[in-house]
């Protein structure tokens, strides 16, 4: 596994080769580092579920770098439009009615869960990329979220890349964490009028 942070003038390069390849890795977000790649490459989604012992039906989130690129995969009304303006970037997850440029293994019950993290990987890096990444959190299916680099590179060796957020080795017992909140993104559901949280709890105002 090759480890860069986010900072690096060589993750740009390492990062689209990678993808092009149907390479895997693991990516720092504002929540929980994120295991993913090419939502298209069927290598790379095949791998994340058996490194995570996770159903290969189950659907993974879209990652993207701006709001501008949600609609090449969801479609949009003047409500769910107002409530992405709002909420994102930011640690939310949207369900939203897939378009039929969304890849399948992002898509269930013709449904896409979009994230748009504010974090510099993103800003930047994936901005400039301008390509989506499927994801996950880093963990063993049904177990909490990896919160040291350390256990990460351990537990999922077989990752091609992991990108380290530049807050990502803060000391704490000698131990890395990551450069997000630490708690998963919540969930809405924006299908459904009102709204349904399906993880966490709807923000104020929405």
């Amino acid at each position: 596994m090759q480890v860069l942070k986010e900072s690096d003038e060589r993750v740009y390069e390492a990062l689209n080769s990678l993808l092009e390849m149907g390479g895997t890795l693991i990516f720092p977000t504002d929540t929980v580092y994120g295991i993913g790649g090419s939502p298209w490459d069927e290598r790379a989604l095949s791998l994340v579920s058996r490194l995570k012992g996770r159903d290969p039906s189950q659907p993974f989130t879209l990652h993207l770098a701006s709001l501008a690129s949600i609609e090449k995969f969801a479609r949009l009304d003047d409500r769910s439009r107002r409530v992405l303006e709002r909420f994102l970037p930011g640690q939310f997850t949207f369900i939203l009615p897939a378009t039929d440029a969304a890849p399948r293994a992002s898509v269930l019950d013709g449904k896409v869960g979009i994230r748009v993290p504010a974090n510099p990987f993103f800003q930047s890096i994936m901005r400039k990329l301008d390509r989506p990444l499927f994801g996950t959190s880093v963990n063993r299916s049904g177990e909490e979220p990896l919160t040291s680099i350390e256990m990460m590179i351990e537990q999922f060796s077989g990752v091609d890349l992991l990108v380290e957020g530049e807050t990502g080795r803060t000391v704490h017992s000698g131990m890395g964490v990551p450069s997000g909140t630490g708690v998963p993104s919540t969930i809405i559901d924006l299908t459904v009028d009102p709204p349904r949280a399906l993880r966490g709890e709807i923000p104020e105002g929405l």
